[in-house]
């Protein structure tokens, strides 16, 4: 996770020299992250914005961008004609409006923030005595369990270890689906599990999600997986 300062200072600097900011929120909208975006945690107004997922729920595939009222104009002053094949379907939009209206009458955004706290404080409850276990982070109902192989370097498990692929099947074993994430530590190695529950995930789900990663992780690492 960036420091509060951090978007807000890129922003600055790109506006500075005549460079657009584009969000990708293709994960992290429409609620994900404890917010309507990802970048209202910190203030950013990007030239465009791109979101998908959640736009639809995942019950129709639908995707957007949108953009600034300066680019906007830019691009309609310059004939810019642009579209595809299966693009402005009638029911893709109704889908995208009813998803709309269920996340605003049923308060989601704030429940994703709600339970997103809930969850974060059950992993590091569960993952306390877990050694291998270097960061949890994330915001709202996007959260990530960083996986070391020393604790005290922060030094990464080689990749022939395939250490998030075996916890991520032993995860599955305890009724937890995991995204699985590597190279976040030099584009090779780094191992991480990400977790991304529904909105509407209760506050039994989300204590049985971070019981059964600790599982799978002490499945898998055995011994190593933990002590002090």
């Amino acid at each position: 996770m960036p420091p509060d300062d951090y978007w807000p200072a890129i922003a600055e600097v790109c506006a500075r020299h005549g460079v657009l900011v584009v969000a990708d929120e293709v994960m992290t909208g429409f609620g994900r992250t404890g917010a309507w975006f990802g970048g209202d945690h910190f203030g950013l107004r990007p030239d465009l914005l791109v979101a998908g997922k959640g736009t639809a729920s995942g019950y129709w595939p639908l995707g957007l961008a949108v953009a600034s009222g300066a680019v906007h104009d830019t691009l309609r002053e310059g004939g810019f004609v642009h579209g595809f094949t299966y693009s402005h379907h009638v029911v893709g939009a109704a889908t995208g409006l009813a998803v709309l209206r269920v996340l605003q009458r049923e308060g989601l955004v704030e429940a994703s923030a709600r339970q997103g706290e809930r969850l974060h404080a059950a992993l590091r409850r569960e993952l306390a005595d877990v050694r291998v276990v270097g960061d949890v982070r994330g915001r709202g109902l996007l959260q990530a369990v960083e996986l070391v192989a020393d604790p005290a370097t922060r030094e990464p498990f080689e990749r022939s270890e395939r250490v998030t692929e075996r916890v991520l099947e032993a995860c599955r074993e305890q009724g937890v689906l995991v995204y699985p994430g590597t190279g976040c530590a030099d584009g090779r190695r780094g191992d991480l599990l990400l977790l991304g529950p529904p909105l509407v995930v209760t506050d039994d789900e989300v204590d049985r999600i971070a019981a059964g990663v600790a599982q799978g992780l002490r499945d898998v690492l055995g011994g190593v997986g933990a002590g002090g």
